[in-house]
């Protein structure tokens, strides 16, 4: 069973590899265009159970809207991952000129005031428009960036992701590492940024605040750390604006008073945190992952 599972892994390696390659040789606006636009209008076609969860979770969150709209929305959230999939494996050809045309910072000045204060800059994010960009379009300002990220089980494909990360200087610091703590530290005591998701259900430390007005299991470590050091906190999304262009929004800083109670001001930075992504995800809901189980995780 293990070596079945050793040449799937491989199989999806390759396969990606040679599209990787073949995405490439077409250029960059009929890719992320044309193609990407095909793509995201038959995948919810085959991808029925992704589109129930999404429908359900919009149905929730807004239930006001009709299912008209919220069926237009469903098909506008795989349009956009799909966009996001081609320009990620567009990586390769995309120079810091490029980006820079394409990709937008609103409120610039709030990354250079925390960095100012040497003390590191957390940046909290979500998987809105395409995440990847603002990453890649706040380290090509000429600051160390590092993004916090899940080894994917396929080692090829994740040396891959890694390697399209690092040609646009975002380092990446895998979860799950036995020095994932101590490299996080350094990075702010270096004064770099540090951008992290917080908007899904994972299997890391992690509270419950409201989401939608709903109990959702939200990471925590990005409270805690902030708490722990000091490091200034800002919300960092990025907006598609259109096919090819993106903003990335800054907001902040965000902070809470202190309690005297620190896993109570963890939950509170976390709302805090939280909170603004919820009104960024409310403004531009077809640009949110409505299709994963956001709230599967529920207080006992």
């Amino acid at each position: 069973m293990h070596i079945i599972k050793k040449i799937r892994r491989q199989i999806y390696f390759y396969g990606a590899w040679m599209f990787s390659k073949l995405f490439l040789l077409i250029p960059y606006k009929v890719a992320v265009g044309r193609i990407a636009e095909f793509f995201g209008k038959i995948a919810p076609h085959l991808t029925r159970d992704a589109v129930d969860i999404a429908k359900e979770n919009l149905k929730n969150c807004f239930p006001q809207k009709t299912s008209a709209e919220i069926k237009e929305i469903v098909s506008e959230v795989f349009v956009n991952q799909a966009r996001n999939f081609f320009e990620l494996a567009n990586f390769p050809k995309v120079d810091e000129k490029f980006l820079s045309d394409i990709v937008k910072i609103e409120n610039e000045n709030l990354l250079w005031d925390g960095i100012n204060k040497k003390k590191g800059v957390l940046i909290v994010s979500a998987h809105t428009g395409n995440w990847e960009m603002t990453a890649a379009a706040v380290a090509a300002l000429g600051v160390p960036v590092n993004v916090v990220a899940k080894k994917i089980y396929v080692d090829g494909l994740n040396e891959m992701l890694v390697g399209y990360r690092i040609q646009k200087k975002v380092n990446v610091i895998l979860k799950d590492s036995k020095d994932t703590a101590r490299n996080l530290l350094r990075a702010l005591r270096r004064g770099e940024i540090i951008a992290m998701l917080i908007d899904q259900d994972t299997n890391v430390p992690s509270v419950f605040v409201d989401f939608f007005g709903k109990k959702a299991h939200t990471p925590s470590g990005l409270a805690a750390l902030a708490l722990r050091t000091g490091a200034e906190v800002l919300l960092g999304v990025d907006r598609r604006d259109g096919k090819f262009n993106h903003t990335t929004v800054i907001e902040g800083p965000l902070a809470v008073e202190p309690s005297g109670d620190k896993n109570q001001d963890i939950v509170n930075l976390t709302q805090v945190a939280t909170s603004r992504l919820e009104m960024f995800i409310r403004k531009y809901p077809q640009q949110w992952v409505w299709f994963h189980k956001r709230w599967n995780t529920q207080p006992e």
